[in-house]
């Protein structure tokens, strides 16, 4: 979603743009401007309420980029509430910034209230034990309810109870050159996984099915998860049937056959999603790096489920607010040096994945990038998730349409180069604007295979919007697939909604982190300490949808 998950979700996520409660709403009347699309899509007058902004009709009391007026963006961890951006409920405004008070070390408990060195914030107060890893607002995608929160970047506040949970998000790798690799020096990786270059288990040359995972043609339809945040995590999870399994094992036994893992390029740089620079609490570990991802992207493989690889390249969450370029990247002087790094960096990803046995099926380049991507740069205002960033000199902005698809052909070709048969999902989250973006990207001649966008009632409304939006793209675009790439909750709509449209054009849905709560949703798991039991209603209600998907 462009959703900021933040409490896990804004990862402890931020994924969908989260609203802040009444009493803690903080209006902030200095939003980023800019990103608003300019391209025709509807000429007629737009109906009673609603406002054209950049040739789309929209809500200005309610769309988080065209907030109170076109081209207001509320920033990650905001919500456009009555034509105002607010903090995302369950999030207080600190010093201009929306934080969880739960479990910020810097605002624990309450604003300024920082935890002694060496501790941790559990439920808004300090303790001296095992620490989260960091703070648990960080940022998310996509920006709206799809736009940074529920989908505009970000994930939701409500956030993994205290002891034990998802703090953050986790980097989605890219893949490879082709061949798989059995062997190889191992580059690291998270805690508990396995080395990233030991036997591999997966990989495909150059097309083809991989070994150690499900190619999309072997899948009638996609059951997914973006379970990123949990490789940060030292938690356990367990079954409906009280046996402790991997979260990937657990998934699949209620017919789960995808994970959606997403990427950053050096989350350790400032303002980068680890760092602890500029007074930010950072994480333990550089998780979202290339060696994380790959690492957690090898036990996806090994655990025989398809894998969609989500590069946001940022250092930090990317969304419809915040598009930052990453901090090696931004002494680019023009579109075509910024586009070389993205080819470079997207190409070494996606081969190092593959020939460590982590080969994604699917890559998706950019996230929740309705306005653009690659488009701003750190500020004097910006905060350790990348909200309030300045426009760059250079970047992706729709405003310049043919940029944005210089950048886009970039990532793409330097996929189809490692592994043609890998698909390509371009994802955003903005319903009203999404025949104007498909239509922009394909007049370019951009070549992608699947549109992903995020589906979030609070950001995106109700479910017969998404039917609506999805049937008339599906119908004026025969030859273009399609996936909810970020949902929660109305699960059972959301994936008969895919499963119904017509000629197999619906490929499927990714849950958004199903350990995270949030005003997106509600997590699919209880916490009891530092474990997650799943819910079995929850997971009662896919058991009850496979045979409805063919699954």
């Amino acid at each position: 979603m462009t959703v900021h998950r933040a409490g896990i979700g804004a990862t402890a996520l931020l994924i969908a743009s989260l609203g802040c409660s009444a009493e803690h709403a903080n209006s902030d009347a200095t939003e980023s401007t800019g990103g608003a699309a300019t391209g025709g899509v509807n000429s007629e007058p737009c109906s009673a309420g609603r406002q054209l902004c950049a040739s789309v009709c929209v809500d200005v009391m309610s769309d988080r980029t065209n907030c109170g007026a076109c081209g207001t963006t509320c920033s990650t961890l905001k919500s456009c509430v009555a034509g105002a951006c607010q903090c995302q409920s369950g999030l207080v405004a600190c010093g201009g910034d929306c934080v969880d008070v739960r479990a910020n070390a810097a605002h624990c408990g309450t604003c300024d209230n920082a935890c002694p060195a060496g501790e941790s914030c559990s439920d808004g107060a300090c303790t001296g034990g095992s620490s989260t890893g960091g703070s648990s607002t960080g940022g998310s995608s996509t920006g709206g309810g799809s736009t940074g929160g529920g989908s505009t970047g970000g994930a939701g506040t409500g956030g993994v109870p205290a002891g034990g949970a998802d703090t953050g998000g986790v980097p989605s790798g890219g893949t490879p050159t082709g061949g798989s690799s059995t062997g190889g020096a191992a580059t690291g990786g998270a805690a508990g996984a396995p080395p990233i270059g030991g036997s591999a288990t997966g990989g495909s040359s150059t097309g083809g099915e991989s070994t150690g995972g499900v190619s999309h043609t072997s899948v009638p339809f996609i059951l997914g998860a973006d379970v990123s945040n949990t490789q940060q995590s030292s938690s356990t999870y367990v079954d409906t049937d009280g046996q402790t399994k991997s979260i990937f094992a657990l998934l699949k036994n209620h017919g789960f056959n995808y994970i959606r893992l997403k990427t950053f390029v050096d989350p350790s740089a400032p303002y980068g999603y680890a760092s602890s620079a500029n007074g930010c609490s950072g994480l333990s570990e550089p998780f979202g790096d290339k060696a994380h991802v790959i690492a957690y992207g090898q036990q996806v493989k090994a655990e025989g489920l398809g894998f969609l690889l989500d590069f946001h390249y940022s250092d930090v969450w990317a969304d419809p607010g915040n598009q930052i370029i990453p901090d090696p990247w931004r002494d680019a002087t023009s579109i075509e040096q910024l586009a070389s790094y993205v080819r470079d960096y997207t190409e070494d990803v996606i081969s190092s994945a593959i020939a460590a046995g982590a080969r994604p099926d699917m890559v998706q380049v950019g996230n929740e990038i309705t306005p653009g991507m690659l488009m701003h740069v750190p500020g004097a205002n910006t905060d350790c998730w990348g909200n309030d960033p300045d426009p760059a000199p250079v970047g992706g902005s729709t405003s310049n349409w043919d940029n944005l698809a210089t950048l886009l052909d970039a990532g793409i070709e330097a996929v189809r180069s490692v592994d043609p048969a890998i698909e390509i999902v371009l994802h955003i989250e903005n319903l009203s604007a999404a025949s104007w973006w498909v239509q922009s990207a394909l007049d370019r001649g951009v070549d992608f295979d699947i549109l992903g966008i995020s589906c979030y009632t609070p950001f995106q409304g109700q479910p017969s919007v998404w039917e609506a939006t999805f049937s008339d793209l599906a119908a004026n675009h025969p030859n273009l697939d399609f996936i909810i790439a970020e949902y929660n909750p109305n699960r059972t709509e959301a994936n008969l909604i895919m499963k119904n449209l017509p000629n197999g054009q619906g490929r499927g849905t990714f849950f958004w982190e199903p350990t995270a709560s949030g005003d997106w949703g509600q997590a699919m798991f209880t916490w009891q300490g530092n474990s997650a039991i799943a819910n079995a209603s929850d997971f009662a209600e896919y058991d009850a949808l496979l045979p409805q998907l063919g699954l």
